[in-house]
């Protein structure tokens, strides 16, 4: 194992993957298992069994129990943790709603951190009723990481996405702290979107600020700082940026609303985990 100060998520005691054994969970399982591993974290694997309770064979088939395959995806991502001497513990629920078990299985264990790939409704459902994933990190106790099916966190370029908010800042400061505890990072890509020209002088202040922050952090001369404006549509410039610095990493901050407008109207955070398909998405707390 490398220890918990090589690794972006520091010092966390246990983590929370939430999967549905879809192609969808692979590299949000992957990634869970190195984090509990580097970070010597245990890792606790939720699948729910989501049914419709107004629809009876729904309920029926959900209580027959899982597909053979799924349990066998199950029992080998526990397999990977502890044959590297690690802890790991599966939980199965059967819920109507996943994100609502996600939530309560997350408090109850004090989790530092939920991973979970990319999930949910699409059309208009996905609008009017949000997406498991965009419900979780709504609701969510503690940091959520959201990652693509095919990605794989190396963490030695990451992107911090800032409007200068109360909930971006926090983003900043995990930002930074990643830098000073991860031996793998070389580099923290600070980027302020402006909607138009207009907007360039609020964005320069606020990477002015990012830029006095970390000089009082005092990383380490292995990490360089470079700070990034442009103009464009906010969640596509963002995963533009990533992709094009390779940056396999993106740290924003929780949404600013709240309640059914949230859901209904979405947010920045929320659509650029719909279009990232490169990098992980960490959003903070």
């Amino acid at each position: 194992m490398l220890g918990v100060n090589t690794h972006l998520m520091g010092e966390i005691e246990s983590l929370l993957l939430a999967v549905d054994a879809s192609e969808q969970s692979k590299g949000a399982a992957q990634e869970a298992v190195t984090i509990a591993l580097e970070c010597e974290a245990k890792l606790y694997i939720l699948y729910v069994r989501e049914y419709h309770p107004e629809v009876p064979e729904a309920l029926l088939a959900a209580l027959e129990g899982i597909p053979e395959e799924h349990r066998a995806f199950l029992e080998k991502v526990k397999s990977m943790v502890e044959k590297e001497g690690g802890e790991a513990e599966i939980i199965i629920r059967d819920h109507p709603e996943a994100w609502r078990v996600i939530i309560e299985e997350a408090e109850k264990l004090k989790t530092d951190l939920i991973v979970m790939g990319k999930r949910g409704r699409t059309g208009l459902k996905k609008l009017f009723m949000g997406s498991v994933t965009e419900k979780v990190i709504g609701y969510a106790p503690c940091k959520v990481m959201v990652v693509p099916k095919d990605v794989v966190v190396y963490g030695e370029v990451i992107l911090v996405a800032t409007d200068g908010s109360y909930f971006a800042k926090k983003a900043e400061k995990e930002a930074l702290s990643m830098g000073k505890r991860c031996s793998t990072l070389k580099k923290i890509i600070a980027l302020s979107v402006a909607r138009r020209e207009s907007d360039i002088p609020k964005t320069s202040k606020i990477l002015e600020a990012f830029k006095k922050l970390a000089q009082e952090e005092q990383l380490p001369p292995r990490v360089k700082i470079e700070t990034l404006e442009v103009v464009g549509n906010p969640p596509e410039m963002i995963v533009k940026v990533a992709e094009d610095e390779l940056a396999d990493l993106i740290l924003m901050g929780e949404y600013g609303k709240t309640g059914i407008q949230k859901f209904i109207m979405g947010s920045t955070t929320a659509k650029t985990i719909g279009l990232a398909r490169k990098s992980a998405v960490l959003v903070t707390k």
